[in-house]
């Protein structure tokens, strides 16, 4: 995504990469050409000032680099992150000077050399320190009187050949109609931003915004917004303060001091991580009360939920692996969690493990654990398909494996060892090794470094009335190639709910249930937390709306004998039942539309009108009546609209079925 940043793509382009010279390397006679990079580079503190003018165009700024060799050897070279200048747009210009102790030191690349590599004077030795003094500047009129200004790699700084936590005190001057964000907290007595421990320091400027904030707990809050956006604005910076408080609860902590909250662009696509202490949301000027309906206030608050825990995962804890994929989905998992305690949908975490299961049934091939080199040679969207649908799905499978609480304990034990470090998937691993005491090798095999897919179904299901109650069995069976645990629910006539794991060993595991009841259905992985390559639910969403009554019969069988669980695929199967005059079928699958579903999703209280209009059909009124009632009670703002039909099922809808019952034209 292209996000609006000054100059031009400064935001985007700004991948010099850089290496640290040093002399004398340990064990060795080392030349002053030899680069190497320290496991863990020094931490630098950068004080900087800055002036920006938005209406020429123009940033101006000096800055000290200090930082203490804390390596075991001499430092002769270093180099410097900033602009690409191969990238850049011609009518951007640049310029740097470098001192060290008032000494002009040059460069020894050129600009478009790649890295921009420096040689210090005099050789800084172990435990030493120097201040390094650069004075840069960037001119691009072609991009002055912008309104909106989101500026990430802005200032030179050291750059080790991946990303480090450092300090910065920054003081910034701006004209005064501009808003500004920064990435550190203001203290009024210096007039500058300081940040300690950060991996970016970021700047946004908005001409003529507005200012809220609010504090969760120790923490400031605030959300600029343009003109418009008030009423969005409101919404993110509540739901932003209950969101630290929920990740506060689960970790323990809140990474850092402050939080700010900046538009994007202007449709309500999502959000991005601007840099530690900014994140960015877009189409804030899009939201009104009047258009605040279910799917996009779960939208508005998941954003929220997901850029924030992006903190934690991916600025305060930082990525190593290349290409990275657990960052991300850590940041997800943090949302989902927040989204399943407020009683949201997961919606948008389904989408995106639909993702991933809609490239495994296309046969492409999903292994994460990839070389450069073969990442240049993938031909499909590698980043939504493996990155984000099954790195997501690789979390949330171990998440179902492990259980709540030692994922918990997990993710904090992360938190704590790798605050300011880079954290792999082999690091990773031998966490989640340690909190588990189980050996995890089976699961990482399959699921990181191979392409097998998750394939379950239900083989068989029996029940025996005993003089106790009844004796069910229900046999699952392996399908795919990938081997795991897997949950499966038993539902009975009297409403209980039973739940057991399978064997990950047996291809064919049968589970056994004493209950009061006999067993009306079982079904896999209730919940939807796991990424299973089922067939059904590509062929239903595959069929026509209207006429498709009899191929939709076939798939319920399928789908009520294997133990499909998707509450979503459950609800469209229903309506093509109800097309083809199914009705018995299709009240079945509203009612397990119904049960699987989650939160208060308008297809789910939909599904309890649906079950009312069949009743009303079969001319059980009564029960029609009560369908209806449960909907208007369970859901304030809710709206399906059933184009083929030309039906909105609503408040007003539901409340109109209360006084004359459903009638199909």
């Amino acid at each position: 995504m292209v996000n609006p940043c000054f100059p031009g793509r400064l935001c985007r382009v700004a991948a010099l990469t850089v290496f640290v010279a040093f002399g004398r390397l340990r064990g060795e006679d080392a030349s002053r050409n030899h680069f190497w990079v320290p496991k863990d580079p020094p931490k630098a503190h950068y004080k900087i000032d800055c002036s920006i003018d938005p209406a020429k165009g123009l940033l101006e700024g000096k800055e000290i680099i200090r930082f203490r060799n804390s390596t075991g050897a001499p430092i002769h070279r270093f180099a410097i992150k900033w602009f690409s200048y191969e990238e850049v747009p011609l009518e951007i210009k640049s310029s740097m000077q470098f001192t060290v102790n008032g000494r002009t030191v040059l460069p020894l690349t050129g600009k478009a050399a790649g890295p921009v590599v420096f040689e210090l004077p005099d050789v800084l030795k172990p435990r030493k320190k120097v201040n390094l003094q650069i004075e840069f500047a960037v001119s691009a009129p072609a991009y002055a009187g912008q309104d909106k200004l989101i500026l990430t790699d802005w200032h030179p700084r050291l750059w080790w050949g991946f990303e480090t936590h450092d300090d910065f005190d920054v003081k910034i001057e701006v004209p005064s109609n501009y808003v500004l964000a920064a990435g550190g907290m203001l203290s009024r007595k210096t007039g500058r931003y300081r940040a300690k421990g950060v991996r970016s320091f970021g700047l946004f400027l908005g001409k003529d915004f507005d200012v809220i904030e609010a504090n969760a707990h120790d923490v400031l809050v605030r959300c600029i917004f343009p003109p418009k956006g008030r009423e969005c604005a409101e919404l993110l910076l509540r739901t932003a303060v209950d969101v630290i408080g929920f990740y506060r609860q689960r970790f323990g902590f809140y990474p850092y001091p402050n939080l700010t909250i900046v538009p994007g662009h202007d449709e309500p696509k999502g959000g991005w991580p601007i840099a530690t202490g900014i994140v960015g949301i877009h189409g804030m000027q899009t939201m009104s009360r009047q258009n605040l309906n279910w799917y996009m206030d779960t939208h508005w608050r998941w954003i929220t939920a997901h850029e924030i825990g992006h903190q934690y995962w991916g600025e305060y804890v930082l990525e190593k692996d290349k290409p990275g994929w657990l960052w991300i989905a850590l940041g997800i998992y943090a949302d989902r969690e927040y989204v399943r305690a407020r009683g949201l949908s997961t919606v948008k975490h389904l989408g995106l493990m639909d993702r991933y299961i809609e490239g495994a049934r296309k046969g492409l091939d999903t292994t994460m654990n990839r070389s450069q080199e073969e990442m240049t040679r993938i031909k499909f969207d590698f980043n939504n398909v493996v990155t984000h649908g099954k790195g997501y799905a690789v979390i949330s499978a171990l998440h179902c494996v492990l259980g709540k609480e030692v994922f918990g304990r997990i993710c904090r034990r992360c938190l704590k060892e790798f605050a300011g470090q880079r954290l792999g998937v082999a690091d990773f691993q031998r966490i989640c090794e340690r909190e588990s005491g189980q050996d995890l090798g089976w699961f990482f095999e399959q699921w990181v470094n191979s392409d097998k897919q998750l394939v379950y179904e239900i083989s068989s299901q029996e029940c025996q009335k005993r003089t106790d109650g009844y004796l069910c069995k229900v046999g699952v069976k392996r399908v795919g190639n990938l081997k795991m645990p897997l949950p499966v629910a038993a539902y009975f006539e009297d409403g209980t709910v039973q739940r057991r794991f399978t064997d990950r060993l047996l291809d064919v595991d049968t589970l056994t249930f004493k209950a009061a009841a006999p067993l009306k259905r079982a079904f896999l992985d209730p919940e939807n937390r796991l990424a299973l390559v089922d067939e059904v639910s590509g062929e239903i969403c595959a069929l026509p709306k209207v006429g498709s009554g009899d191929r939709a019969l076939v798939l319920f069988k399928r789908a009520s004998r294997t133990g499909f669980s998707r509450a979503g695929s459950w609800f469209i199967l229903g309506l093509l039942l109800y097309d083809g005059k199914y009705y018995e079928e299709a009240l079945q699958a509203f009612q397990w539309a119904y049960e699987l579903g989650d939160g208060r999703s308008s297809r789910k209280l939909a599904s309890l009108v649906w079950q009312g209009h069949i009743l009303d059909l079969q001319g059980r009124r009564g029960q029609a009546v009560a369908c209806y009632g449960r909907a208007l009670s369970e859901g304030k703002d809710f709206e399906v609209r059933h184009g083929q039909y030309e039906m909105r099922i609503n408040r007003r809808w539901v409340e109109e079925r209360l006084e004359q019952p459903f009638v199909r034209k």
